[in-house]
C-alpha cells in the first residue's frame, strides 16, 4: 500500500506537470501567432472591403500553415472575416473570452468538442491601435496531440506502477518468511524467560536487523541473568545493611504481621521496656504501645506518614518513631515501615544548648545589672562625691572589663568553630612560654599564690606552635590551679618528649573535682562551683578554648582528678607542625 500511493503520487505530479508544460507551450505558440497576424491586420483597418478580404486572405494561410481556426471580429465582435467557413462573416460572435479581449485583455478558455469527441484551446487576442482595441482575434486549435501524449505517458507510468507492486509483492512475500520465522523465534525465547529460563539461546542466521534482534535478544538473557543474581546479591547486602544499622527498622505487610525486624529496632524496644514481636505476627500492638491506639487508627485510616517521639525514664532514652505506608493501591495499606531513630544524645545536646544561652544571659546580666545601678548611682549624684565617684568608676571598669574578656573569648570559640581562626606556627621555647604564662596568670591574682615549680625537659624546649594561642592554653590552665589551690599549697607544671609530641602536666594540689564533673568539664561555661561565687571570678570558657587550641594543634588534652586531692591536667603538642601548615594559615 505504501509504494501504490507513493506511486500514484508520483504518476499523479508527473502528468499534471507535463499536461502544465504541453498546454503552456501552446497557449504561448497561439498568443505568438495572434500577435503576428494583428501585426499585418493592423495597418488596413483604414478601408473596410479591403481590409476584410486581406484578413480572410492571412487567416486561411495561417491555418494552413499552423493548423488551426482563425477569426478576426470588429469592435463590436462582427465577424469580418475567417479561415474556414464564410457563414459566420458579418454576424456577431459572442464567448466569454471575446468579451474579455474587447476589454483589452487577453483571454483564453479549454472547452470540449462533442463534434469531434476532442478537446480544444480558445485564445482572443485584442486588436489595439493607438491604445484603442480596434478588434479581436479568436484562434481555436485542437489538443488532440496533447491528449495523446499524455495518455500514452499515463499508459507507461500504469504499466510501471503494475510491474512494481507485483515485484513488491512477491519480495513482500519472500521477506515476510524471512522477517516473521525469526521472530517467532524471539517470541518463544521471550517465553523461556518469562517462565525464568535464560539458558536458551537464538540461532542467528543473517547480520541483518532481524540477526541483530536475536543477537540482542540473547544478550537481553544473559544480562537479565546477571542482574538477578546481582539483585539476589544487593537483597543479600541490603539485609546485611538493615541488620547493621543503628536506626531501628521494623517492616509489616498489608496484614500487619512482622516480616521484618533488624538487631536495632529489638535493643532499642527493649530500652523502651516494650516486648519484642517476633515474625508473622501482629505488629499493630507494637504500633499501639509505641504511638497510642488514637494514632494508630488515625494512620491505618489516612495511610499517611507520620512521626511521633517517645520517652522512657528507666533508662532515660527518647526515641523518634517514623511510620510510613509502604504503597497504597486502591485505597488498600500493603505494608508499613517503622523506622525507630535514638535522639538521647541530640536532645541532651539540645538541653546543653539552652543551658549555654541560659549561662551566657546570667553571666552577661550581672555585670550589666552592675554597670546600670552604678550608672544610676552616679547620675543621682554620686559623681560629686570624689571617693564615691572613684570606687564606682572601679567597679565599672571591672565589670566592663569582665564583659569584654567573656565576649573576646566567645569571639576565640566562634572563630575556631567555623574555622576562621588565622594560625601562625613558629619555634618557640617551650620554658620560656612556661615562665611567661605564670608571670601574667600571678598578675591577675592576688598576692597570696601557692608555689609554682617548673620542670621542662631541655628536648622539649623547642617546638613549633602558635605561641600566642599556646600562651593562652597555658594562662586558662595556670588561672584555674592558682584559683583552685591554697595560698599554701603548690602549682607543678612539667613536660617531657613521647615519641613525636610532648606532653604537658599542670598539676595542683587544690580541691579537686568530683568525677561526676569530669565528662562535662571541657564544655562551655560550666562551673564546677554551682553558685558561681564571684571570688572565683572568670567566665567558664577558658578550657573549652584551650581543648580546641591543642585540637589545632593535633594535640590532645585531657584531665584526671578527684575530690580533696588536687587536680591534673594532660596536653600533648606535636613537636614538628602537620604536614602541609605554613607560617599563617587559616584552618
Amino acid at each position: 500500500m505504501l509504494i501504490l500511493f507513493s506511486l500514484q503520487l508520483i504518476s499523479v505530479y508527473l502528468v499534471q506537470s507535463l499536461e502544465q508544460y504541453y498546454l503552456g507551450n501552446y497557449k504561448e505558440n497561439l498568443e505568438n501567432q495572434a500577435r503576428l497576424l494583428a501585426a499585418f491586420i493592423r495597418p488596413g483597418f483604414g478601408e473596410r472591403e479591403e481590409w476584410a478580404e486581406d484578413t480572410v486572405t492571412l487567416a486561411r494561410e495561417f491555418r494552413d500553415l499552423r493548423g488551426i481556426e482563425i477569426i478576426v471580429l470588429d469592435d463590436y465582435a462582427q465577424v469580418v472575416g475567417s479561415s474556414g467557413s464564410q457563414a459566420y462573416v458579418g454576424s456577431r460572435l459572442i464567448r466569454d473570452e471575446i468579451t474579455r479581449a474587447l476589454a483589452g485583455n487577453l483571454s483564453d478558455n479549454m472547452r470540449y468538442d462533442p463534434v469531434n469527441d476532442e478537446r480544444r484551446y480558445y485564445m482572443a487576442f485584442p486588436i489595439e491601435n493607438n491604445q484603442r482595441t480596434v478588434g479581436v482575434i479568436y484562434l481555436s486549435g485542437s489538443l488532440k496531440v496533447v491528449d495523446d501524449t499524455l495518455n500514452e505517458v499515463k499508459t507507461i507510468l500504469l504499466s510501471g506502477v503494475a510491474l512494481a507492486l507485483a515485484v513488491s509483492f512477491l519480495l513482500g512475500i519472500v521477506l515476510t518468511r524471512t522477517i516473521t520465522l525469526p521472530i517467532m523465534e524471539v517470541r518463544d525465547q521471550a517465553y523461556e524467560m518469562a517462565g525464568g529460563n535464560y539458558s536458551r539461546k537464538i540461532a542467528v542466521q543473517t547480520s541483518d536487523e532481524i540477526g541483530k534482534l536475536g543477537e540482542t535478544f540473547n544478550y537481553l538473557a544473559e544480562r537479565l541473568s546477571h542482574t538477578i543474581d546481582e539483585m539476589s546479591s544487593e537483597k543479600s547486602k541490603v539485609e546485611a545493611i538493615i541488620n547493621n544499622m543503628s536506626d531501628g527498622v521494623v517492616a509489616l505487610n498489608g496484614k500487619g504481621h512482622l516480616i521484618q525486624i533488624n538487631p536495632s529496632a529489638r535493643r532499642l524496644i527493649k530500652n523502651l521496656n516494650l516486648k519484642v514481636p517476633t515474625l508473622n505476627y501482629s505488629g499493630f500492638g507494637l504500633l499501639r504501645s509505641l504511638i497510642g491506639s488514637e494514632a494508630t487508627r488515625r494512620f491505618v485510616r489516612k495511610q499517611e506518614p507520620l512521626t511521633a517521639e517517645i520517652s522512657s525514664n528507666n533508662p532515660d532514652c527518647t526515641m523518634q518513631v517514623k511510620i510510613a505506608p509502604f504503597k497504597v493501591d486502591k485505597g488498600k495499606l500493603d505494608g508499613t515501615l517503622i523506622v525507630l531513630h535514638d535522639i538521647t544524645r541530640e536532645r541532651e545536646l539540645a538541653k546543653r544548648q539552652e543551658e549555654f544561652v541560659a549561662d551566657v544571659s546570667h553571666e552577661l546580666r550581672t555585670p550589666l545589672s552592675t554597670v546600670k545601678s552604678y550608672v544610676e548611682t552616679l547620675l543621682d549624684g554620686a559623681a560629686e562625691e570624689p571617693e564615691a565617684r572613684t570606687r564606682f568608676l572601679e567597679v565599672l571598669a571591672k565589670e566592663t572589663e569582665r564583659m569584654v574578656s567573656m565576649v573576646k573569648d566567645l569571639l576565640v570559640l566562634s572563630q575556631m568553630d567555623s574555622n576562621r581562626m588565622d594560625w601562625r606556627k613558629e619555634a618557640v621555647d617551650l620554658e620560656a612560654l612556661a615562665f611567661e604564662a605564670i608571670g601574667q596568670a600571678r598578675q591577675k591574682l592576688s598576692k597570696h599564690l601557692p608555689t609554682i615549680q617548673v620542670d621542662i625537659d631541655p628536648d622539649c624546649s623547642k617546638i613549633c606552635v602558635d605561641r600566642d594561642k599556646i600562651m593562652r592554653v597555658f594562662i586558662n590552665i595556670l588561672n584555674n590551679a592558682l584559683k583552685y589551690t591554697p595560698s599554701n599549697g603548690v602549682i607543678n607544671v612539667t613536660a617531657v618528649k613521647q615519641d613525636k609530641f610532648i606532653k604537658v602536666l599542670i598539676e595542683d594540689s587544690g580541691s579537686g573535682i568530683s568525677k561526676d564533673e569530669l565528662p562535662r568539664i571541657f564544655e562551655r561555661f560550666y562551673r564546677v562551683e554551682k553558685t558561681r561565687s564571684r571570688d572565683y571570678g572568670g567566665t567558664g570558657l577558658g578550657l573549652s578554648i584551650a581543648r580546641k587550641v591543642v585540637d589545632a594543634h593535633g594535640g590532645s588534652i585531657w584531665i584526671e582528678s578527684s575530690t580533696g586531692v588536687g587536680t591534673k591536667v594532660y596536653f600533648t603538642l606535636p613537636i614538628e607542625p602537620e604536614k602541609g601548615d605554613s607560617d599563617a594559615r587559616k584552618i
